[in-house]
């Protein structure tokens, strides 16, 4: 019996405090992790929003190539006239160029959201890609 009480007091192991100590460590880098993985993830988001944009406005650039015209020439490309070019798209109004040859697209709301300094509802290809580059 006293052989076995003495193997007992031998045995080593975590303390409480040591414990204790581990899981208020975890607890902190847990608190700093959590809010830098969301930045990850919103960033992702709109940057997925701002390619999506600027894949829309190429496929209106291969319509034009191709000499495919727009439904309406008024209002430009719309969804119907750019889905053989499209898998899947966010919603979108329209895509035109102007008179210099600057394409630009309308009502995309996702990547409006993320480009700051967008004129009303309308974003240019070059605001798109300076969005872009300046993350």
């Amino acid at each position: 019996m006293k052989k076995h009480l003495k193997q007992l007091k031998n045995e080593k192991g975590f303390t409480l405090i040591e414990l204790l100590a581990v899981i208020v460590i975890l607890g902190i880098i847990a608190a700093i992790a959590v809010p830098m993985i969301g930045n990850v993830i919103q960033d992702s988001k709109e940057k997925a929003a701002v390619n999506d944009a600027l894949n829309i406005i190429s496929s209106a650039k291969l319509a034009d190539a191709n000499n495919e015209a727009p439904a309406n020439s008024e209002t430009g490309y719309t969804e119907n006239d750019l889905n053989k070019y499209l898998e899947t798209t966010s919603t979108f109004t329209s895509v035109n160029k102007d008179d210099n040859g600057n394409w630009y697209i309308t009502g995309h709301t996702d990547a409006l959201d993320y480009v700051k300094g967008a004129k009303e509802n309308v974003l240019t290809e070059q605001e798109l890609k300076a969005a872009l580059a300046n993350d």
